[in-house]
């Protein structure tokens, strides 16, 4: 897993900052610790063909391997590549195939052992907005499912970013179609799991709509990692194999909330119309049948990332409060926040460290240009709208995206130090006007305080560091 690429540099940019230093390795000590292959290996333990899964919760399910005839692997998401590789060496010569869909370039850039699972096929796709790639990728995943017979086993893997690169639209809709509602609604700052309950009732796959595919008596068991707040299982991906809690009906309050329930998005419009009107059958509910043998299983989140983060802090911190995963809403408020937490910090009598995670939105400007960044970089950004940092005072700011990729830059976040602050002053960098054109990139690439990391291949929401040390 790709870590802190310019670490060295940020380090001398903002010497002699050990409250920096502290922080940075903090992140690459839960960023390792948070590593997909890790956590499938702690969750998934083989012994002859004793079979143990566990949960982050130590929920134990024992499965016997010499039950099975077949063993297949399905799956999609930002770290799909990875945790295919890890179960792949696990299983070892049980593996009878398989069909994942990632992100575009992760082969190319080495995520994980995706370029030597052959026997998985790899299918690069689209995200955020889906595309046909993710189509035909779709595809493969459905007919695998499908040939896997009562006697059958089928693994899936399902992490953040599955839902755009599972893209297979119901009847009345096309891909271009699902493509503009989903730009549109990232745009106007909906929360993932608004996107998510429009996206699965617009697929065949999403909200356990999967399950459909698989004949009943064949086991599924869904590893799962988990880049939502609160871990709401059935928005992962939008949960294929999970039942839905979600209807058209609440599909289509969400569009009416942000007013895309009228033209351009008729088609959209029409087929929940239908859904409500029961033409369409609805995703799968709990205590459906198809659910009797599938086995969804949470291995990993950001509360667990977060801990690790506490855990390193803790060596060195005297004081270390973890404020939970849970924290939504603006990025700009949250920078506010971030702000605030640094004024307590720097009057506190010890040293002192604040973590805490979850995932912001942004909401873009529509009829003005909107620039480069993410909710980390301009949550760091808006923090510095507000911190008022002596000189001298040992502090830093930082936030970052796990999947090392933060909105629509080549970012994973960015720090906030006293030597932003002075180079701000000293540059004339307008923070105001760059929060306004959401072009936080800009802005922190010219003040040396964005965080490069690459794609880490996993996804566990967004972390924020806040570390004063006396």
């Amino acid at each position: 897993m790709a870590l802190i690429l310019n670490r060295a540099d940020l380090e001398k940019d903002h010497h002699p900052s050990r409250s920096l230093k502290i922080s940075l390795s903090a992140l690459e000590f839960c960023l390792r610790n948070s590593d997909p292959k890790k956590l499938v290996d702690n969750a998934v333990k083989l012994r002859n063909s004793r079979l143990l899964l566990t949960d982050i919760r130590n929920n134990i399910i024992k499965l016997d391997l010499d039950d099975y005839e077949s063993i297949y692997v399905a799956g999609a998401g930002k770290a799909a590549g990875i945790m295919s590789d890890a179960i792949s060496t696990i299983l070892k010569k049980r593996l009878s195939g398989g069909a994942i869909n990632v992100p575009h370039d992760t082969v190319k850039n080495k995520i994980g052992g995706v370029i030597k699972t052959r026997q998985i096929k790899v299918s690069e796709a689209g995200h955020p907005l889906p595309d046909e790639a993710g189509v035909r990728g779709t595809i493969k995943i459905v007919e695998l499912v499908r040939k896997a017979t009562e006697r059958d086993l089928i693994f899936c893997l399902v992490s953040g970013g599955g839902s755009a690169l599972l893209p297979l639209p119901l009847k009345g809709i096309t891909l271009h179609d699902k493509q503009k509602i989903t730009d549109a609604m990232l745009s106007l700052g909906a929360t993932i799991n608004e996107v998510n309950v429009v996206r699965k009732h617009l697929s065949l796959v999403k909200g356990g709509r999967l399950v459909r595919y698989v004949k009943s008596g064949c086991t599924v068991v869904t590893l799962i990692l988990s880049d939502v707040i609160g871990d709401e299982i059935d928005i992962v991906a939008s949960g294929p194999t999970v039942p839905d809690r979600s209807t058209f009906q609440d599909a289509a309050e969400i569009l009416k909330k942000y007013r895309l329930w009228q033209k351009p998005f008729t088609s959209v419009r029409r087929l929940i119309m239908k859904g409500i009107n029961g033409e369409i059958e609805d995703t799968p509910k709990e205590g459906d049948p198809i659910f009797g043998k599938v086995h969804n299983i949470l291995i990993g989140n950001n509360p667990l990332l977060c801990d690790y983060a506490a855990k390193y802090l803790g060596k060195h911190v005297s004081t270390v409060m973890n404020l939970g995963s849970t924290f939504a809403g603006e990025a700009q408020e949250f920078g506010y926040y971030l702000a605030d937490l640094g004024k307590d910090a720097i009057r506190s009598h010890e040293s002192v460290a604040f973590v805490m995670g979850g995932e912001t939105t942004v909401k873009l400007n529509r009829f003005k240009r909107n620039g480069l960044g993410g909710r980390n970089q301009e949550a760091v950004l808006s923090a510095a709208l507000k911190c008022r940092f002596p000189p001298k005072v040992d502090i830093a700011i930082l936030c970052l995206g796990t999947d090392g990729v933060d909105g629509n830059s080549k970012a994973a976040g960015a720090i906030l130090t006293p030597e932003t602050m002075s180079r701000i002053k000293a540059s004339g960098v307008k923070v105001k006007e760059y929060l306004e054109r959401h072009d936080s990139y800009r802005a922190l690439r010219q003040l040396r305080s964005i965080i490069m990391t690459g794609p880490t291949g996993t996804n566990v929401n967004d972390i924020a560091i806040v570390c004063r040390i006396l």
